[in-house]
């Protein structure tokens, strides 16, 4: 009962959120503040506002919501009350930040996104790698996070309010504004899962699907982007903290590119492609230019499309098959009995794969385009972070290209080379790829999980088309070929039944164990440095003083004898010694 109350609420919200996005939709922008106090000449309080930014994103986070929420009745079985109440709860939380016009108010919904991301990562709480991934989100969007609120307190005073709308860089000092500005980056990288922030999102993956389709395109992650679009005035005005965007964006691209061309199970090339395709977004934010930023929240929306509707196929995989792992897929592309066997979740997944890659058509190409025109334009102006970013653009669109074809080859269509081939998915067993598995009870998934995925693949189409055809066909014409050039390689060692992964690549550039050696073992260490100063030297005083009681007492026991002659001889030895003294002391 409880859990059907959930469910209801859940789909309702989602759909709410929706409906308010419509009824805004043309509305004139408006702020309503609220709970305000004044300390001196500060002002702090919440406020809300509604504009063309808010509709928009309130139509992106309801909608994936909606989504997700009909997707999660026919995926998720496991505590379904609580499942559903927090991602009522996360919605929410993605809400608030999207209608404040308070940095505090904003804070509220950022932190308690962070604290759903840790209990909807951590689901099946029973399997250590949850538990081990929702750790380490929680605690390095925390850390993030220390920086964040810093920034909103230098930012804050710096400027006199908190009201967002009210944040003017031309009455900011310029210290003052590069601080903040940066301080809040720190928020956003840790958020976004951008260098040097980024590990906690692939390790994610132990969460529902729905989950990582959620925080993946429409919550959490994409969050920073918001953020700085929503403070663009602020950002751009800072030469400095831009700078340090283009770079972190431009590295962590390419990064996650590379690492997602060595992953071997869907859901983690989804996720890598996820920190990849967002450090683009942040890409065209650090442009400056209204047409970056045009370009970012374009690429924003298309990306929500497509990305939710792949990670809700690769629940679909795990959902039917019971694994998203390339080694285990592939032994179902036998004769194509995976696409036959899943018609629908195969058509869709090949157009937000499409989508990805930026192929001409798709919503992604057109959005991808905005972002290198938008870079182009600004590199022509002699800006050297126009080049930087269009260079690493244009090479990430190609490795894009390249894994998101080398996952629909492997997982969708059997290899026409003998197997044991150069890196291939057998881990060394030839006979691997002969054992053919029992697929005559393999079917489609639920018409409940499959009217999301139409829908979405449907919006990873039309959505390039919303805004307008605004196309530079130069820039179209080198972003096909680039898609070109990343898909002919990765079909040539399909063919040949390869797969080679650089160890560097399958370890992900050994990030992970740089951090364990550079920060949990130093910590253990301290910690157990504290447990023996605890244990050895205040623990030791405790002890002494308790054993000396202990001691003292056994001592005047052994004086307690029970004989009368005793005790009258110690007394008159008393009496005695104190006579004794008091005559030394007289003379």
């Amino acid at each position: 009962m409880i859990a059907t109350v959930w469910r209801v609420v859940g789909v309702g919200f989602s759909l709410l959120v929706v409906l308010m996005a419509a009824l805004l939709y043309g509305a004139a922008p408006d702020q309503t503040s609220f709970l305000n106090s004044s300390v001196g000449d500060l002002t702090i309080g919440f406020a809300v506002r509604t504009d063309d930014l808010t509709v928009l994103l309130l139509a992106v986070v309801g909608v994936i919501a909606s989504c997700v929420q009909v997707y999660s009745l026919g995926y998720l079985h496991e505590r379904p009350a609580s499942y559903h109440a927090l991602v009522t709860l996360f919605t929410a939380a993605m809400v608030t930040v999207v209608v404040a016009d308070s940095l505090f108010l904003l804070l509220i919904g950022w932190e308690v996104m962070g604290a759903c991301s840790y209990l909807l990562i951590g689901h099946y709480w029973e399997r250590r790698d949850a538990r081990s991934g929702a750790v380490k989100a929680f605690l390095m969007t925390r850390l993030g996070d220390v920086g964040f609120l810093f920034g909103i307190f230098v930012l804050g005073v710096g400027a006199g309010t908190f009201r967002i709308s009210e944040l003017d860089p031309a009455q900011i000092s310029p210290g003052v504004l590069t601080t903040g500005t940066l301080l809040l980056l720190v928020g956003v990288v840790g958020k976004s899962a951008q260098v040097p922030l980024q590990t906690w999102l692939p390790d994610a993956m132990p969460g529902p699907s729905p989950v990582s389709a959620l925080i993946h395109a429409a919550t959490m992650v994409a969050a920073g982007v918001f953020v700085i679009a929503r403070l663009y005035d602020l950002f751009s005005a800072s030469e400095t903290t831009m700078t340090v965007l283009a770079i972190v964006a431009c590295v962590t691209m390419l990064f996650a590119a590379l690492c997602a061309m060595a992953a071997v199970e869907v859901k983690r090339v989804l996720a890598w492609s996820t920190v990849s395709q967002l450090a683009i977004m942040f890409s065209g934010l650090s442009l400056g230019t209204a047409d970056g930023r045009h370009a970012a929240l374009f690429h924003l929306v298309t990306h929500a499309a497509f990305k939710g509707l792949l990670f809700l196929c690769a629940g679909v995989l795990l959902h039917q098959v019971g694994s998203a792992a390339f080694v285990v897929l592939r032994r179902y592309t036998r004769k194509g009995r995976l696409r036959k066997a899943l018609p629908v979740t195969f058509a869709t997944m090949t157009v937000g794969l499409a989508a990805l890659a930026a192929v001409p058509g798709t919503a992604g190409f057109f959005s991808k385009d905005a972002v290198v025109e938008a870079a182009w334009e600004h590199a022509r102006d002699g800006s050297a972070v126009g080049w930087v970013v269009l260079a690493s653009v244009c090479l990430t669109s190609a490795l894009t290209a390249f894994y998101c074809v080398r996952l629909w080859l492997w997982v969708f269509f059997r290899t026409p080379a003998l197997a044991g081939a150069l890196g291939a998915f057998e881990d060394d067993d030839s006979m691997a790829d002969l054992e053919e598995p029992d697929t005559s009870k393999l079917r489609d998934a639920p018409w409940i999980m499959l009217a999301p995925l139409v829908l979405l693949a449907v919006a990873s189409v039309v959505l390039g088309y919303v805004d307008g055809v605004h196309l530079n066909w130069v820039v179209g014409l080198v972003t096909t070929a680039l898609v070109v050039i990343g898909a002919i390689p990765a079909y040539s060692l399909w063919t040949r039944g390869a797969d080679p992964r650089p160890v560097v690549l399958e370890r992900e550039f050994g990030v992970d164990p740089l951090y364990h050696r550079l920060f949990a073992v130093p910590a253990r260490w301290l910690a157990r440095l504290t447990v023996a100063g605890d244990r050895d030297v205040i623990g030791a005083y405790v002890r002494a003083t308790g054993r000396t009681g202990t001691l003292a007492s056994q001592g005047f026991r052994l004086l307690q004898t029970g004989n009368v002659q005793t005790y009258l001889t110690a007394a008159v030895v008393g009496v005695v010694a104190l006579a004794v003294l008091a005559g030394v002391i007289g003379s």
